[in-house]
Parts: structure tokens; C-alpha cells; sequence
């Protein structure tokens, strides 16, 4: 009986198709050494060794298959009768069309759907545990995932001390009246964004076509934002907030670490020794009254000038200046104020930038409260009673070592 064989193979540098045609009935008197002898100038095997270019390859194929006129009929078996069944060009293309359809699937199944860097790349097979399994097609947050941040105003710093008696240096940071204005769509605007007004001015000092802006949102109009920023973000679906929601301060997650920009204080004019570093000049041999000069600045005849960009005296700071991988010790949700570890650039009173940390955000570990795998999408759904509220005493602390970090573990003490 004869049958058709169809075999496709896909690789990175040419595509394969071939159409064999084979004889298991020992009474049929063609062969397929035979048939291809008699069908060798329009060959059965159509290669191509430059796949580069698909549009290119594809009227390649349709060319040559063009070309294969006489033999628009190939035996594909026999019917009840015991004739030969013939089969068209059009049947032998769908047979070609299923057979990559099915290696395509199988390759597919190979990878997973809708990976993004930090991700894994192929379906798991062997784990320690089955919440691996349970948990491998949910969708991870990663370093490379953006949400809206918020505004803060730097209050200055204070210390603070957990339930071990440990003392944390931290700036209060209290996020006044943030609000959803706008958003940036990539359709309009080329780019993801969330815009958000923060702080208040006075009414009778905003022009009228500022408020007119405002006009879909009757709060926003009657306290009109200090500062207006942009936060990107990298899902609209979501991590885009609604127009005229708040944020407050359970936005952030206790024990997380963020990232705070604001512009540093400026110093005035200041010599190279304060703004660079230098090191001056000598004290003694021969050095008078120049012990703070930068030194030399330029070069000989050639070039005969100070190249730009040189460290010279100037003004010095009032520059942008960002802090990485501050934890947020506590939280009070009544006051919407961050107690946030370290240093702050800028003055009090000024506004910053916070954003989750780009770097080490610390989500999936014990640091971080209730051991999230993510932040809170695309905020805190928050409690009017409660955020916001003004009332003092509504914390939430970061999660404490179980083991006193004062008295050195057994094996420690025992080396």
C-alpha cells in the first residue's frame, strides 16, 4: 500500500521539507528510487541554506512550488477498490502546514508563556516542594518591574529603637496630600506614566489656567498640588492608579527598601579642597599664603587652554542626588509619615522622590513584612478611619530578629 510521508525540520540557518513517497506492498512495481529517478528535475526535497530573510524564503517556496506541475497528483495509498488514491497539490500543502504547525507546538510547549527577565525561561520538572509547582505560572515581580512611587516632605532625622533596644538613625518623611492627576499612555504619549500632585498652594495665588486642568477633579480645584511629578511604570493594566485615588504612606511596605531623590543643599562657592577634595598645597617649604590653591589647571603652549569640565572652584550642590536601598523602619499609617534609615538628601521641608528599590527591594525574604513576593498592586487598598486620619499611635514596625541581636549565638560565643 502506498503512503505519504511528510517531514519537516526547522533550524536556525535553513528550513527543510521534504515529500517521500514510499511503497510497503511488495506487488507494487514503483519504487521510491524509481520516482525519484523520474521526478529528479523537479526534486521532492526543496532546500534552502540562507533562511535570513523570511518574506524571501517564503516566494522561494511558492516558486518552486510552482514548478512542480506534473506531478500535481502524488499516490497517497489505495481505496476499497484497490485503486491508487491521488491527492493534489493543495491537500499535500495543508499536509505540509499541519506538520509545522505541530512542530511549532512542540516547541512552544518547550518555553514558558509570556516570560520577562527574572523568570523562568522553561517549565519546571523537578522541585524540593509543590508550592514550586503551584506557584510556577504566577506572575513574579522582578527588578525590572515598575509601580507608581510618591512625594514626600523631608522633616528631619530622630532615632528609633526596636523591641531589642537597637537603635536605628532614621529621616521622617511625611507624605502630604498625594493625588493621582494624569496618566501617560504609550498610545498618546510614547511612554507609561502616572502623574502625582503632592503639598497644597494658595487658591488665590494659582492662575486660572492652571485650575482649569483640574476641572474634572473639585478637590484637586479647591487645594491645588505644591509639586507635580511623573513615576513610570512598566504595567499599565496594573500598577496604574485611577485618577484622583491617594496614596499614603501603607503604599510602602515596612522592612522594604526604597529609593529617594531630591535635590542636596547648597553650599554657595567653595574652593577645589571642599567641592573636589584636593588636597592643597604644602603647609611649609616655600608655600605662602596659598596653602588651599587647587594648583595647576592648565596646560603648555599646546593646547594653551583649560580643557571643559575641569575640577575648579563654583557652586556646589543644589544638585539631584539619589540614595539607594533605604529600609523603612516603621510606618505610622495615622500621620502618613516613613521613618526611613540614613540620610535624606536635601533641606527641611523640601520634597523627594520615593520609589521601591531598584536594586535590592528585599521582597520574598523575612525583612519584609508578611514576607510579600511583591508590593501592593498598584497601591494599598487603605482605610479612611485610619489613613490618614491624624491620629497618633497607628504604627507598624518592621519585622524584629526572633534572636537578640545584643547576645552573640552559642556557636559564635563558642569560636
Amino acid at each position: 500500500m502506498n503512503s505519504l510521508l511528510v517531514r519537516t525540520a526547522i533550524r536556525s540557518h535553513r528550513r527543510l521539507v521534504s515529500v517521500i513517497g514510499t511503497t510497503t506492498n511488495t506487488n507494487t512495481t514503483t519504487t521510491t528510487t524509481q520516482l525519484q529517478q523520474q521526478y529528479s528535475t523537479t526534486s521532492f526535497v526543496l532546500k534552502r541554506k540562507k533562511d535570513e530573510d523570511e518574506e524571501e524564503t517564503a516566494r522561494y517556496f511558492e516558486e518552486e512550488f510552482e514548478k512542480m506541475d506534473d506531478i500535481a497528483m502524488i499516490n497517497f495509498g489505495e481505496d476499497d477498490e484497490g485503486n491508487s488514491k491521488n491527492i493534489s497539490v493543495e491537500e499535500a500543502t495543508k499536509l505540509i502546514d499541519e506538520e509545522l504547525a505541530k512542530i511549532e507546538a512542540i516547541e512552544d510547549a518547550k518555553f514558558v508563556k509570556n516570560w520577562k527577565p527574572g523568570m523562568r525561561k522553561r517549565p519546571l520538572v523537578v522541585a524540593n516542594t509543590l508550592e514550586a509547582f503551584e506557584t510556577e505560572n504566577d506572575e513574579r515581580w522582578t527588578l525590572r518591574d515598575k509601580r507608581c512611587g510618591a512625594l514626600g516632605i523631608k522633616l528631619g532625622m530622630m532615632p528609633v529603637w526596636d523591641d531589642w533596644g537597637k537603635r536605628y538613625p532614621c529621616t521622617v518623611l511625611y507624605l502630604d496630600s498625594n493625588v493621582v492627576l494624569g496618566h501617560k499612555t504609550v498610545e498618546k504619549h510614547g511612554y507609561t506614566a502616572v502623574q502625582v500632585g503632592a503639598g497644597e498652594r494658595k487658591l488665590k495665588n494659582m492662575k486660572a489656567t492652571i485650575l482649569g486642568q483640574y476641572k474634572d477633579l473639585p478637590r484637586v480645584q479647591e487645594h491645588p498640588p505644591y509639586i507635580i511629578r511623573e513615576f513610570r511604570v512598566t504595567d499599565p493594566e496594573m500598577a496604574l492608579l485611577d485618577i484622583g485615588s491617594q496614596i499614603h504612606a501603607r503604599h510602602f511596605v515596612p522592612g522594604q527598601n526604597v529609593d529617594i531623590s531630591g535635590i542636596s543643599k547648597g553650599k554657595g562657592f567653595q574652593g577645589a579642597m571642599k567641592r573636589w577634595g584636593f588636597a592643597g598645597m604644602p603647609a611649609t617649604h616655600g608655600v605662602s599664603k596659598s596653602h588651599r590653591a587647587l594648583g595647576s589647571t592648565g596646560s603648555c603652549q599646546d593646547p594653551g587652554k583649560v580643557f571643559k569640565g575641569k575640577k575648579m572652584a563654583g557652586r556646589m550642590g543644589t544638585d539631584r542626588i539619589t540614595v539607594q536601598n533605604n529600609r523603612i523602619i516603621k510606618i505610622d499609617v495615622g500621620r502618613n509619615l516613613l521613618y526611613v534609615k540614613g540620610a535624606v538628601p536635601g533641606n527641611k521641608g523640601g520634597f523627594v522622590e520615593i520609589r521601591d528599590a531598584v536594586k535590592k527591594p528585599l521582597w520574598s525574604t523575612d525583612l519584609v513584612k508578611d514576607s510579600l513576593t511583591r508590593p501592593p498592586l498598584p497601591t494599598f487598598l487603605f482605610d479612611e478611619e485610619q489613613d490618614g486620619c491624624g491620629q497618633i499611635g497607628i504604627e507598624e514596625f518592621m519585622p524584629v530578629p526572633n534572636q537578640d541581636p545584643m547576645n552573640p549565638t552559642e556557636d559564635t560565643a563558642a569560636a
